[in-house]
């Protein structure tokens, strides 16, 4: 995991509901939502805040006391990408998202709000690393495209220990 960024254990519920509400929405000009952003943010890089702030607003989607299991962002994806029930649509739209830049039109952050609020559904008790996430975002849009290219490769290469688990699921299947 990435050093930590914010503290959300400094906001009262007040604040955590002003972030929750936000979720999936550029950093704008709710007041409310503000204030928590900053009494909980620390020593945020110039340049980083509206990252930070979608960061920040998508970990309030989780409870603290719940105390959910933290993966990588991609990782998260790969379970949805490789799942035998999840339809092409949903494969397209999983690796679409690479090719769309981090921008102030939201558009980004709309299309990684779906998916989030798809991988809470699916499994509340395991959250994305949005610490890390922040990281990811930073990056998105170098010339490189280091960070599409590890996103990818972590969401389509099928492992050896997959298969095998897979192939035990069949099994106990009747």
């Amino acid at each position: 995991m990435t050093e930590e960024k914010w503290d959300l254990s400094l906001l009262d519920s007040g604040g955590r509901s002003a972030l929750k509400r936000n979720a999936g929405i550029m950093m704008g000009n709710d007041m409310m939502a503000l204030e928590a952003f900053w009494r909980a943010a620390q020593n945020v890089p110039r340049g980083q805040e509206k990252i930070w702030y979608a960061c920040m607003c998508f970990d309030c989607l989780w409870r603290a006391e719940d105390h959910p299991e933290i993966k990588p962002f991609e990782e998260m994806l790969r379970s949805i990408y490789q799942d035998r029930d999840t339809s092409e649509s949903i494969q397209h739209r999983i690796i679409s998202i690479t090719d769309v830049p981090w921008g102030e039109d939201g558009f980004l952050l709309g299309k990684l709000a779906n998916f989030i609020r798809m991988m809470k559904a699916k499994n509340a008790a395991v959250k994305p690393d949005f610490q890390k996430l922040s990281d990811d975002l930073r990056y998105w849009n170098a010339s490189e495209h280091k960070v599409q290219r590890r996103w990818i490769e972590t969401i389509c290469r099928y492992r050896k220990e997959d298969t095998m688990q897979n192939k035990e699921e069949v099994n106990y299947v009747d």
